[in-house]
């Protein structure tokens, strides 16, 4: 070995022995530097699922809309993104919190630990693409991975259907030229076929609250009313959502300009006495003034309402 080979070979031995003591000197540094470049670069990375079911919903809510960018800037943005994921269907989906928006992760962490927010998002979607559990998991400080437990599965959604084909043929309903007539068909089939289940234990998880329950077993608390009658005025195209607060869900309906209030479980003759239209095309202040106690709702929040 020359002079010279022994020389370059020492100064490859300092030169590394100098970066090991740099590293050594600036560890935590550098990790987080190289983390900060991986995660950066995962930010341009979310995947959009291809499988958008049958049952998304095409109307233009003001409270929510959909989104395609899926990089927030505030709060409102990934309430768009929950929403965007529940109305398509995905079980499954991730997003990244950017570096400019700081507060993005405890934004995240404020809709996820809300009930109200995730229960308002899932009113607005199809009834087959709402959930059991909405799993929000935060896999480091900028990694969101989203997962849904549908309420409905395949099968149920199938002989949901095929039962709707039936009632409306029954009912001669083919298409919603008639907005009013037809929706007081539904109305009145559900209220004369379905029974309120008195017989509910609070807490307790029952078929009841679905919309399986009213149609096959005549039997539903509000969410199984509430739910059929979305199922059948989505599958006529007639734009509605639901509304909710702790104690109760019931419907909306966009009719002639207005958005109007019908509240099948409390116009059903075991609630209501026989006065099956007394909250059935009303708006909001003609329904809290018959009732501003179980239907008191948080009104800012539903913009479609103020």
């Amino acid at each position: 070995m020359t002079r010279t080979e022994r020389l370059l070979r020492i100064l490859i031995l300092l030169l590394l022995a100098f970066i090991s003591y740099i590293f050594y000197l600036f560890h935590d540094n550098i990790i987080r530097s190289v983390k900060s470049f991986i995660d950066n670069f995962r930010e341009q990375e979310v995947i959009v699922p291809y499988d958008q079911t049958v049952h998304h919903i095409d109307y233009k809510f003001k409270t929510v809309t959909e989104t395609t960018n899926f990089k927030p800037m505030n709060i409102d943005d990934i309430k768009n993104i929950y929403y965007t994921v529940l109305n398509n269907g995905w079980k499954d989906f991730t997003f990244y919190c950017p570096k400019e928006y700081e507060k993005c992760i405890d934004d995240v962490k404020v809709i996820a630990d809300r009930n109200e927010y995730i229960s308002q998002i899932n009113n607005y979607v199809s009834p087959y693409n709402s959930y059991i559990k909405y799993n929000t998991l935060l896999v480091n400080d900028k990694e969101i991975h989203l997962s849904v437990d549908k309420l409905y599965n395949d099968d149920e959604i199938i002989k949901i259907d095929n039962e709707i084909d039936r009632i409306f043929n029954e009912l001669n309903i083919k298409d919603a030229t008639d907005v009013f007539g037809t929706v007081k068909k539904i109305h009145d089939y559900i209220i004369e076929n379905t029974t309120y289940d008195d017989d509910y234990v609070k807490g307790e998880y029952t078929i009841s609250n679905k919309a399986n329950g009213a149609l096959f077993n005549k039997i539903a608390l509000c969410s199984g009313y509430s739910d059929l009658f979305s199922i059948m005025l989505n599958r006529l195209n007639i734009p509605n959502f639901r509304v909710s607060n702790d104690e109760h869900i019931w419907n909306v309906i966009y009719y002639n300009n207005n958005w109007h209030h019908i509240d099948i479980t409390w116009d059903d003759d075991e609630r209501n006495k026989n006065n099956t239209y007394n909250f059935y095309m009303i708006n909001t202040k003609e329904l809290l003034e018959k009732d501003s106690d179980i239907h008191a709702f948080n009104i800012s929040t539903y913009l479609e309402l103020n």
